[in-house]
């Protein structure tokens, strides 16, 4: 009976030892991005004028719940995003991301307060994207450099947010391609068309997106050579194409377009939105100037897009973490 008493004793104090240690903090508190490292965020393209609102939140890590006012600064990390593009694309620099310009972004302030008792945080960034060219690709990178008292976060770029800007408009993304390219200076009997699975589409603003013509590689050298506009009228279902490159010598001979809306069978909140357009135009390839070759592109592009109803479209983007 003494034996078992003190093993009960010894036991009673082990499983009160335990409880304390849970009620202490198990790691270092730190502070972090929520998204962190290389992330594309989705927003939808407005008007000239128009302030685009987009919230970029931190987080305060650790086993206990926060139990003071934290202050939280932020910084440019342009260094970061030099290093990003040297690493990911080497010796093409025609496919570095760009920072994005000073003009088209203004956070509300740079420091924000974590309130006692909660455990996140967001800084109020607002976008103007009127005038930039989607050809180019674009971040906005930021780090945390100071806090009012916890740590900053260490190790796989937590206190780094290389936020990649990303504007959506009703007829961009990626379409599946149920079209042929034809050499115009062949009978058809005598080749077999090119082909591509998909194409993706750009905004330019609200009603054009971009896209490149025919086949061309969508990360060729010379692809804005071979940049076409189009724009949609919902009126009466038309596309009309456009090139600002007069030497591939593009004309349009056909486009319009139609928009299909779906229920999910299973979650009626669930919307699938169908865009088909269907194309016809031609265009040169003239990568050997001296020998163009003339080329027929013909048939029809689909966008498949899910939605939910329940919420805006802006909130159902969300953001894509880049390896």
């Amino acid at each position: 009976m003494k034996r078992v008493y003190i093993m009960a004793v010894i036991g009673c104090m082990l499983i009160s030892s335990c409880n304390k240690e849970w009620q202490d903090e198990l790691f270092r508190k730190s502070v972090s991005f929520v998204n962190n490292g290389v992330v594309e965020v989705h927003v939808k393209y407005s008007a000239a004028g128009g302030s685009i609102p987009v919230k970029v939140p931190i987080i305060v890590s650790g086993s206990t719940e926060n139990t003071g006012d934290v202050s939280v600064t932020i910084g440019s990390d342009v260094d970061t995003l030099k290093n990003l593009n040297f690493e990911r694309f080497r010796l093409r620099s025609d496919l570095y991301f760009n920072e994005l310009p000073k003009e088209y972004y203004q956070f509300e302030s740079m420091t924000t307060t974590i309130p006692s008792g909660n455990n996140q945080g967001s800084y109020q960034l607002n976008l103007k994207l009127a005038g930039l060219d989607f050809s180019n690709k674009y971040i906005l990178p930021v780090q945390i450099v100071s806090t009012s008292s916890l740590a900053i976060a260490t190790g796989r770029g937590y206190k780094k947010s290389l936020m990649r800007i990303v504007p959506f408009n009703d007829y961009s993304g990626k379409y599946s391609i149920a079209a042929e390219v034809w050499e115009r200076g062949r009978p058809q009997n005598e080749q077999k068309p090119l082909t591509v699975p998909y194409r993706n589409a750009f905004v330019v603003d609200e009603k054009t997106v971009f896209f490149f013509a025919g086949v061309t590689e969508e990360e060729a050298l010379d692809r804005r050579d071979y940049k076409i506009k189009a724009s949609f009228n919902e009126g009466d279902k038309t596309v009309k194409l456009s090139s600002d490159n007069p030497e591939i010598r593009f004309s349009q001979q056909r486009g319009t377009f139609t928009v299909k809306k779906e229920k999910d069978g299973v979650l009626p909140y669930l919307e699938r939105i169908y865009t088909t357009v269907y194309l016809e135009y031609e265009y040169s390839d003239i990568s050997n100037p001296t020998f163009p070759i003339d080329y027929r592109f013909v048939g029809s592009m689909i966008l498949e897009r899910k939605r939910n109803t329940l919420i805006p479209d802006e909130d159902q983007q969300g953001t894509i973490i880049i390896p």
